[in-house]
């Protein structure tokens, strides 16, 4: 491989988190460039990186970066079958090349409150609500509004930020806190914050850094539960078809409440509240599971094989159909959410879970 120091350099980098955006590119351009041809380039990075072993004895699967044994990095798998080593190529994989299914990407619509909808530009990532609606880069969606009526009161109006399966978006509220969106999920905002507090409505999932305004509180609705902040950066995953509602505390201090009884908690950075079935508790966790997705991973820790196969119908936007039980297998470890999705689910043949994908199903066989 003639840019292998290139490559050992790159991976180095990426390790110590130097990599820029562009020579994080440069990698999943490169691995992507492999994993449909051949596992001659893996093999070959292989021998540059040693990997440990140790305490793989059960059946577990490990995600490493680029067949690397950094597995921080999370760019690409390396799995492990009981004790030994194997890497697999893309030859080996039980799918056909051509019912590959390509990442999600930025797509959105937005609903105004008149009812009218705006498909988002793919080619942007995310919105900015002020004196118009515009794109990060300042070119406009929605001209400049009028914010009061004919009797000069203010007016209050709700716009709807959506994204589907396989799209994910960015929003920045009149007030400065910034949403990220994950696939499949539902923002209700005003289009200005008026009064004394600050509320929005979220379904799906999304991470929020909260401008803080300790005057207005800013309080996210969910699934039976209500958030409140005045600044402080969480992420809540409060999909429909979940079991569980989960607010996850980066940064700063926020309270939970049930709705229906008005139970309560408090969460520090690095405590998680878990919303079942109208019950409310809390436990320490890392953050980086949570929020990865907005970072451009996947990132399991022992996640059971039902809800890992649930972020991968989401981000590939593919219909997850057993033909038989569901099966026990858990997986751990971290990958780009860049990648082909076959890429992906080369770890289901090394756990012998044998599936095909057909007309956007994937089949687990």
């Amino acid at each position: 491989m003639q840019d292998r120091e290139k490559i050992r350099q790159l991976f180095e980098r990426y390790r110590q988190g130097q990599c820029t955006p562009e020579e994080q590119a440069r990698l999943h351009t490169w691995f992507n460039q492999y994993a449909q041809h051949d596992a001659g380039g893996l093999e070959e990075l292989r021998e540059i990186y040693e990997t440990e072993k140790t305490g793989l004895r059960r059946r577990k699967f490990l995600w490493l970066p680029y067949a690397a044994a950094l597995f921080v990095a999370g760019l690409i798998g390396v799995w492990y079958l009981h004790d030994g080593l194997r890497i697999q190529s893309k030859a080996e994989a039980t799918t056909p090349k051509s019912n590959d299914v390509a990442p999600g990407g930025n797509r959105a619509t937005l609903t105004l409150a008149d009812g009218r909808v705006v498909n988002l530009s793919e080619a942007q990532n995310g919105i900015i609500v002020g004196e118009g609606i515009t794109y990060l880069d300042g070119t406009a969606v929605v001209g400049e509004r009028r914010n009061k009526s004919t009797d000069g009161h203010p007016l209050t109006r709700s716009l709807t930020l959506s994204t589907p399966k396989g799209g994910t978006y960015r929003v920045t509220l009149s007030d400065g806190t910034q949403i990220w969106l994950n696939a499949a999920s539902t923002l209700k905002y005003p289009e200005r914050f008026f009064g004394n507090e600050r509320v929005v409505e979220i379904e799906g999932e999304a991470y929020f850094s909260v401008a803080k305004d300790a005057s207005r509180p800013f309080k996210v609705i969910s699934s039976g539960q209500e958030i409140t902040v005045v600044g402080t950066q969480f992420n809540i995953s409060a999909y429909i078809d979940d079991t569980e509602v989960k607010t996850t505390l980066v940064e700063g201090a926020v309270r939970l409440q049930v709705e229906s009884s008005g139970e309560h908690i408090a969460l520090s950075p690095g405590e998680q509240g878990v919303l079942t079935q109208g019950n409310l508790r809390k436990r320490s966790v890392d953050p980086t599971s949570s929020v990865a997705w907005k970072n451009g991973d996947f990132y399991f820790d022992n996640t059971p094989f039902v809800d890992m196969m649930k972020q991968i119908e989401r981000w590939y936007n593919v219909e997850i159909v057993y033909e038989r039980e569901v099966p026990a297998d858990r997986f751990s470890g971290s990958m780009s959410r860049d990648v082909m999705l076959q890429t992906v689910l080369q770890l289901l043949t090394v756990s012998e879970i044998k599936y095909s994908i057909s007309d956007k199903k994937l089949i687990i066989e």
